[in-house]
């Protein structure tokens, strides 16, 4: 198969040169569907439109993530209620993102592709337009699909989830089956991985995604997944150097090729508030600090303002509906965040929030100097956008073993695999930095004594949120499952309520955006957030 480890070692550089190329490629083609910056068909150089899809679809992903982490409580959730939070408008970018930029190039590069007969390009298309398929189901629920891309339909209709859902499934097996045909050439520029079998490990850890997703309403997710990891030998994603990730510069111009939580954060100082109560899990949470704190954040002052001009709530009193474990205002030691649902206005603290860490971000290691940034700091942005790793997938079989019952698997070896494989990634991001001198915190090994105590010690019932804990705390970066997982399972438990007492109905779907409701006849605006996915059939209101 096509072992290309040189194209990881050179993506800095792909990344610089593709931006450039993806600058001068775009054509003036313009229509509801098309975006002008996407390539037209006259001009389908498969490699072009390869560059565009990959590209596209690290945006779609961030974008996502994004919504995700604010709902989970990993950054600060702005407006004072849920509906207050969002407007139609705030899902533009990531709807206009996946119609008309990256499904409207994948429309147009798989039958160019397959007509040259370089399958590795479709392969590689279609497996990365299930998961923005699932991705937009798991947020919006009903979407358009078998009538979008059309251009003689302006006003597509929308699939019912589940299909489109059973749609991303069967994409999913062709690109499996793409990757099993003779391929003319492989692509100039595979911004992933360089390697046909880690796609194919990808594409099955992607139908193990869905399983799980889905497992309320699939009364076969168990036989499912048992068939899946039961085929052969290292199917799923299981090792470090199989992570599925995108993989930034440090480029700050002509074009900017940093992560974009680099780049806005490490400019001007901080430009979104960390969750306070994120950063009190890894700090506060447990008897020893999480390994991971000083990688996730990065604090610009080591002290907390006691005026209420740089820090709104110094001096108010706790809400009255907050547990007694649940932080307020602040978690101490220059740890500068927001509580869920607070929109307090912005004051001058731009250069003493708690920023962005080298992990996943590319930014500076927290040694304790309590300094503000510039853009040479740290890994001046060369981080990651995390999309599938390795102890994500430990994680997700962990819940299929205490949920399903899967039969050979050890949710306790997996617990503990899916901590060790998660804390050692973000240990070895600390080198990024110039100036890391090596990991001075908690053990690996001390950590896991702490969580494998809680779970050994835990009832039946309660080892599921005890390794849901763990997996949502390793999925900083990425939104996406954590959002998920809450809505699955409502867990972890112990999540900071929101601000006000009653701030409004959980989004248990994203409502559409404006240019979707405003431009097709046939959209119908969602009547509150409040309406659930196919998957979802968990009581209204259990979790909020």
């Amino acid at each position: 198969m096509f072992k290309t480890e040189t194209i990881r070692v050179m993506k800095n550089i792909k990344i610089y040169i593709l931006f450039f190329l993806l600058l001068v490629g775009s054509s003036c083609e313009l229509d509801l569907l098309d975006n002008p910056n996407s390539l037209s068909e006259n001009s389908a150089d498969v490699d072009y439109l390869l560059n565009s899809v990959q590209i596209s679809f690290k945006d779609f992903f961030h974008s996502a993530s994004a919504f995700g982490m604010d709902n989970t409580r990993m950054t600060n959730m702005g407006g004072s209620t849920y509906e207050s939070a969002y407007s139609p408008s705030s899902f533009d970018a990531i709807w206009t993102n996946a119609y008309a930029t990256f499904l409207s190039d994948v429309q147009k590069l798989i039958p160019t592709a397959e007509e040259s007969e370089l399958f590795y390009h479709s392969g590689m298309a279609r497996i990365m337009e299930a998961y923005v398929l699932i991705t937009m189901v798991d947020y919006f629920g009903d979407i358009p699909f078998s009538q979008a891309i059309d251009k003689t339909n302006f006003n597509p209709e929308v699939d019912d989830d589940a299909d489109v859902y059973a749609a991303a499934l069967n994409l999913l097996d062709a690109g499996i089956a793409d990757f099993g045909k003779k391929s003319k050439s492989t692509p100039a520029n595979d911004l992933y991985y360089g390697d046909e079998d880690l796609w194919i490990k990808l594409a099955n850890t992607l139908k193990l995604k869905v399983y799980i997703q889905s497992r309320l309403v699939n009364t076969n997710a168990k036989a499912q997944i048992e068939s899946l990891i039961n085929s052969g030998t290292g199917v799923l994603i299981s090792t470090d150097g199989e992570d599925f990730q995108f993989n930034y510069g440090t480029n700050n111009s002509s074009p900017d090729n940093r992560h974009p939580d680099f780049a806005n954060n490490y400019v001007n100082g901080g430009s979104k508030y960390m969750a306070n109560y994120f950063m009190n899990v890894l700090y506060r949470e447990k008897s020893v600090v999480d390994p991971r704190m000083n990688y996730y954040f990065y604090r610009q002052t080591l002290k907390i303002s006691s005026s209420p001009i740089d820090l709104p709530c110094a001096g108010a009193s706790r809400p009255t509906h907050y547990p007694s474990d649940v932080p307020y205002c602040t978690v101490g030691d220059g740890y500068w965040g927001r509580d869920h649902l607070d929109d307090d206005g912005i004051p001058p603290d731009n250069k003493l929030r708690t920023i962005w860490g080298v992990y996943p971000a590319g930014g500076k290691y927290d040694d304790g100097a309590g300094k503000a940034v510039t853009q040479t700091s740290g890994g001046r942005g060369a981080g990651i956008e995390p999309i599938m790793t390795s102890s994500f997938v430990k994680f997700m079989l962990a819940e299929a073993a205490l949920t399903l019952g899967v039969n050979g698997l050890d949710a306790r070896e997996l617990l503990e695999d899916g901590v060790r494989e998660s804390v050692t990634k973000v240990i070895n991001s600390g080198a990024l930095d110039p100036e890391y001198t090596g990991h001075k915190g908690t053990s690996i090994d001390d950590y896991l004594d702490v969580v494998l105590g809680s779970y050994d010690a835990a009832s039946a019932s309660d080892k599921l949120n005890v390794v849901l804990k763990e997996y949502y705390i390793a999925l900083f970066g990425n939104g996406i499952e954590a959002y998920n997982t809450y809505r699955r399972t409502g867990l972890p438990k112990g999540f900071q309520p929101a601000l006000q007492a009653d701030p409004g109905k959980f989004y248990r779907s994203f409502i559409y955006p404006a240019s979707y409701i405003t431009r097709n006849l046939h959209a119908i605006q969602k009547g509150s957030p409040s309406v659930q996915v196919f998957w979802d059939t968990n009581a209204a209101g259990f979790i909020n």
